[in-house]
Order: structure tokens, then C-alpha cells, then sequence
């Protein structure tokens, strides 16, 4: 059995905050992906 993010909620944690993040910094820009509701739905 191969592992997935569900088997390590604190690493897709830090996935959708950092990727949250970055995407706060260009949406002054703009840029508007991913959308602020976005998550993975673990």
C-alpha cells in the first residue's frame, strides 16, 4: 500500500497553507489561482 496526504494530515497542512500563501501574494496582481476556498478535501 502506497501512503497518500491522508496518511500525513500535518504535511497537507503545510501544503495548503503554503500554497495559500503564495497565492495571497499574487492576487494583488491578478492572479486569482487557487481560488480562496481551495483545499484537498482530505
Amino acid at each position: 500500500m502506497g501512503s497518500s496526504l491522508a496518511d500525513f494530515p500535518q504535511v497537507a497542512d503545510f501544503i495548503h497553507v503554503w500554497a495559500l500563501a503564495i497565492a495571497d501574494f499574487f492576487r494583488p496582481m491578478g492572479i486569482n489561482f487557487p481560488p480562496a476556498d481551495w483545499g484537498l478535501n482530505l
